[in-house]
């Protein structure tokens, strides 16, 4: 789950999360599930089974793949009611292994992303890396970075705002480029 301060509500922090992750579990379900009204269904029942289980989110290192964990199995739930009502669908292992397919799917792509930042951040100058540190790891506010660089605080938002569309820019090629399939070598005869 994100980072958060010990004094924050841990169900504000729960709610927070689940907003930010939701469209993506809707998705999710809706890769499952073929009928629209079945996906809002599960959606509902999935968005209730995490409160349910709210306080083990605070202990998920991925609150995406823990909540994908919960509507996978109300995705096999709605379908085995589907099966019993005669309804044909999709078989409950067929769904399960698209459903761990999809989680492994995003996973890799989150490690390939920050793979790709890694990169990316290492090619930048040091003064936009030193930048980006202080307005974003640290504890300084840009109008104190602002005031020591002897710039105005629009002036350090403006140079922020470029450096993160370079790095947006740099991670997007890196991924297109690790995506091409590489063509095979023509041997010189």
């Amino acid at each position: 789950m994100a980072a958060r301060r010990a004094d924050d509500d841990p169900d504000a922090a729960f709610i927070a999360e689940l907003i930010r992750h939701q469209r993506r579990l809707y998705l999710f379900i809706g890769s499952l599930l073929p009928n629209p009204s079945d996906i809002e269904d599960v959606f509902q029942q999935t968005c209730l089974a995490l409160w349910k289980k709210r306080q083990q989110a605070l202990l998920a290192d991925d609150f995406f793949a823990w909540a994908c964990g919960f509507a996978r199995n109300e995705a096999l739930h709605a379908l085995r009611s589907h099966r019993r009502s005669g309804q044909v669908c999709l078989p409950p292992d067929l769904v399960a292994t698209l459903a761990d397919e999809f989680v492994q799917d995003l996973a890799t792509e989150a490690d390939d992303r920050l793979t790709a930042l890694a990169d990316c951040l290492a090619k930048l100058q040091p003064p936009q890396r030193s930048l980006l540190k202080r307005c974003y790891q640290g504890a300084e506010t840009i109008k104190a970075v602002a005031a020591e660089l002897t710039l105005s605080p629009a002036a350090v938002t403006m140079r922020l705002q470029r450096t993160r569309h370079a790095l947006a820019r740099c991670i997007e090629q890196a991924l297109q480029a690790a995506a091409r399939p590489t063509a095979p070598r023509r041997q010189q005869p």
